[in-house]
């Protein structure tokens, strides 16, 4: 059975070998060293190119996010449905009913404003991703089966949003996503990737030498055969050192988006994917923790999601008025005799602070406890979307559109 495996990798090594040197552009290495950071796109030069605007719309709140989206149709040049998902053995699951036609008058109505439909497939168990495009025949019969769809059901493309890879499946996602160019191209439909924000990694890590960072995604790979690169930048939390320490020390700070940490991302991004292509990503939700501080730091343990309806009704009936927080987002904390126990380890952070205003009195002996939320709003989402422009990118990408977002977002979005 080893041996099995061993074939099947070197196999693999090689396919991606011949597909280097049989198609012009398909790189075998990773990143090119040295590549120079981009500028933002001069003012008058961003506004005479067109700028799109897509949302995703998410199967678990289907009914009131196609309302949403269905009276502002004028708004958006792109509607993905977050509908599909793959088992492990590469069949799809239909997670919105697509395939029962109680859809087909809603798409109607779409596609008749002009809107494209571009379905969405997303995995997230990097294990079965692995081991499913690892395997050329399994891989290729699901490019087949995910062109197929595209083609019977006559959406305009598919997005492919593939999380959780081990960097071994770098080669194995890249021959995938060159197989798919290859079925949907030649007929004229779209292949979009989602993908995973990167930024620089002396914002990630404090050591020195920094360490190698091994990406499952090949960035030059994507720009060559994918038509969009929607980069999801968003969940940020506490995973930026540098402005954890600058904006989080002695202040409560876990946004979802901070504009400083988006203009980061999209500077990592532009280093490899032409700006023409790339989507931003730009979240309409937020989050709630649970909050404490001890010896100089404060541990955040995420609780929760809220999109903005959902935080304002919270606030609201609390009597608190939420502000602006130094990430642009709005928030609220407030105290609460009900404690939190068993919140994972993958969803806690700790960062070093002298003690935020808000967790004053609320200190070890305390029998109260802090919660903390920060959650996006419409002035938050056109900062973003004005960051979009000035670096010239293709245009923004909403996750997500389900009735609960701010509805004044639909009027930033020109």
């Amino acid at each position: 059975m080893k041996n099995i495996k061993r074939r099947t990798k070197a196999v693999g090594a090689a396919v991606f070998i011949v597909a280097a040197a049989v198609f012009p552009g398909f790189p075998a290495a990773g990143f090119p060293a040295g590549a120079a950071v981009p500028a933002p796109v001069p003012v008058a030069q961003a506004a005479s190119r067109p700028f799109y605007y897509a949302v995703w719309l998410p199967f678990w709140r289907s009914k009131s996010g196609a309302t949403d989206v269905s009276l502002h149709l004028n708004r958006l040049h792109e509607v993905s449905p977050f509908s599909y998902a793959v088992r492990p053995d590469g069949t799809l699951v239909d997670d919105l009913r697509i395939g029962d036609g109680s859809w087909n008058p809603w798409f109607s109505a779409v596609r008749a404003a002009g809107v494209k439909i571009i379905p969405t497939v997303a995995w997230l168990d990097g294990n079965a991703i692995n081991a499913l495009l690892s395997d050329g025949s399994a891989r290729r019969a699901l490019e087949t089966r995910i062109a197929d769809l595209v083609k019977q059901n006559d959406f305009s493309g598919i997005d492919i949003d593939f999380e959780g890879m081990p960097s071994s499946t770098r080669n194995y996602y890249s021959l995938f996503i060159y197989g798919l160019a290859l079925r949907l191209h030649p007929a004229g439909k779209t292949l979009a990737c989602t993908v995973t924000p990167r930024m620089p990694e002396s914002s990630m890590y404090a050591s020195n030498p920094l360490p190698p960072i091994a990406y499952s995604e090949n960035y030059t790979v994507l720009n060559r055969y994918c038509d969009e690169v929607r980069v999801m930048a968003y969940d940020q939390g506490l995973i930026d050192i540098k402005l954890d320490a600058s904006k989080g020390n002695g202040t409560l700070y876990a946004p979802v988006a901070d504009p400083a940490w988006v203009r980061k991302v999209i500077l990592e991004t532009i280093r490899w994917v032409n700006p023409r292509k790339v989507m931003l990503g730009i979240p309409t939700y937020g989050y709630e923790y649970q909050v404490s501080w001890r010896m100089g730091a404060t541990t955040y343990e995420r609780v929760r999601s809220f999109d903005y309806t959902g935080a304002m009704e919270r606030a609201l009936s609390m009597g608190i008025v939420p502000y602006r927080n130094n990430a642009g987002e709005l928030s609220f904390a407030y105290s609460s005799s009900t404690h939190i126990t068993g919140v994972p380890s993958v969803l806690t952070g700790i960062v070093a602070s002298t003690l935020p205003a808000a967790l004053a009195g609320s200190g070890p002996d305390s029998t109260s406890t802090t919660f903390f939320v920060s959650f996006s709003d419409a002035q938050a989402i056109a900062q973003k979307i004005a960051l979009a422009k000035a670096f010239g990118l293709r245009g923004a990408i909403l996750f997500k559109a389900d009735g609960g977002m701010d509805p004044a977002t639909w009027n930033v979005m020109r």
